[in-house]
């Protein structure tokens, strides 16, 4: 039997607090909302990855409410780099070869079912600064060099989805959305 060494994010000190602002924030309901979709779409295209998410964390599952080459649906958090994300509020996590990163070089994304090799995660922040999930690209593919304009591209869309799920939080229709950054 091999021994797995990769690391599952950490629960953050504030887990309680956070979870409840998930809740507040009604962000696990934001599922089959068309503006989440198109903008995970814009950040797949934008930053041409194969894969793209908005993940909210709760609990012990990653629920990918909106995905791009990925389905939505619940996925464990103890593989999610995403959890990872969200304990750096205010920070990409930017993982150019994960292959390479002892953080993760043995998660079986990775390792196993090698779909994942390039990760850029920013933090969903909402106006409470609680940290609801990740808005993600990723890539079976490394990707070193990432410039500061994609970064800043990511970052600029993340805003979009949070202030898209405070509009669904407070029943506006879909078609009142903003326009993508």
């Amino acid at each position: 039997m091999g021994v797995t060494l990769f690391q599952p994010p950490m629960m953050p000190a504030d887990e309680l607090l956070r979870e409840q602002g998930v809740e507040d924030a009604g962000a696990l309901h934001a599922t089959d909302d068309p503006t989440l979709q198109r903008l995970v779409e814009e950040a797949r295209c934008r930053l041409g990855t194969a894969m793209a998410g908005i993940s909210i964390i709760y609990r012990d599952w990653q629920y990918l409410i909106a995905g791009a080459g990925i389905p939505a649906g619940a996925y464990s958090r103890r593989t999610s780099l995403c959890g990872h994300a969200i304990l750096r509020p205010g920070e990409l996590l930017y993982v150019p070869d994960a292959q390479r990163d002892p953080r993760f070089a043995d998660n079986p994304l990775v390792a196993e079912d090698r779909l994942l090799r390039f990760y850029l995660g920013v933090p969903l922040i909402d106006r409470t600064g609680t940290a609801l999930g990740a808005l993600c690209v990723f890539d079976p593919r490394p990707r070193p060099g990432l410039g500061q304009p994609q970064a800043a591209q990511l970052v600029s869309l993340a805003d979009a989805v949070v202030a898209r799920l405070a509009e669904l939080r407070h029943g506006q229709p879909a078609s009142a959305a903003r326009a993508p950054a």
